[in-house]
């Protein structure tokens, strides 16, 4: 244990006996912030901050670029079977004639209400290798997709599939959570559920044995889309 660390928890344990923790240390430095009209800065903040959590990021200046790396991302994940939200959806026009004349099969979401019906399409959902979705905003001082499910933006698509890949315009880029909320006033009204996620899924036991993919993709592929 470093010095510093004890004499934090030696703080803490001598305020617990007068039921008040101890004010911040005015030692530590706050975090840089960025400006919200700087936008190459938010893409190099946002890359920055989400490659140590274990997550991968790639910028590209045009439709064509980006569904070529998409389709290299599909082949280095395998497997033929996807989820994608609806074309409607997703920022970059002609993707999906792109993955259906390069032989990918989008599952449909929808899970019926019938237990036979259930256990069928639960095991086709497992059948998906990738998950494609959209993203409503990034935040770049910690490397973070904000994403709101409605009826064709299924939250499954983000969380069940082992590899996610996000499509993040860059003109959706915040400095901060705050900044986030105070343009999206009302982004909690607007879905059945508001997700911020950051990197892959990480999951830690007793002994602090680190797994990643147990409750969530194993792998982010964040595309953000510089001419967005």
């Amino acid at each position: 244990m470093n010095d510093q660390r004890a004499q934090v928890l030696q703080q803490i344990r001598a305020a617990l006996q007068a039921a008040h923790l101890p004010d911040a240390r005015a030692s530590v430095p706050p975090r840089a912030m960025v400006e919200q009209g700087d936008r190459a800065e938010m893409l190099t903040r946002f890359q920055r901050e989400l490659e140590p959590l274990g997550g991968s990021s790639y910028l590209t200046q045009n439709a064509n670029e980006t569904i070529t790396l998409i389709l290299n991302l599909l082949r280095e994940a395998g497997g033929q079977e996807i989820l994608a939200w609806d074309e409607a959806d997703l920022p970059v026009s002609g993707l999906g004639q792109a993955l259906r004349d390069n032989g990918y099969t989008r599952i449909e979401p929808h899970v019926p209400a019938d237990a036979e019906g259930r256990k069928a399409k639960l095991a086709e959902l497992e059948r998906a290798v990738v998950g494609i979705t959209g993203a409503l905003a990034g935040l770049a001082d910690t490397g973070t997709l904000a994403l709101v499910s409605e009826p064709a933006r299924p939250r499954m698509n983000s969380l069940l599939p082992p590899t996610h890949i996000a499509l993040l315009p860059a003109s959706r880029l915040y400095p901060t959570m705050a900044a986030f909320f105070a343009a999206h006033p009302d982004v909690t009204q607007r879905g059945s559920n508001l997700v911020f996620i950051t990197g892959p899924s990480r999951t830690a036991d007793i002994e602090l044995t680190l797994t990643r993919g147990v409750h969530g993709p194993k792998f982010l592929r964040v595309i953000l889309l510089a001419w967005l």
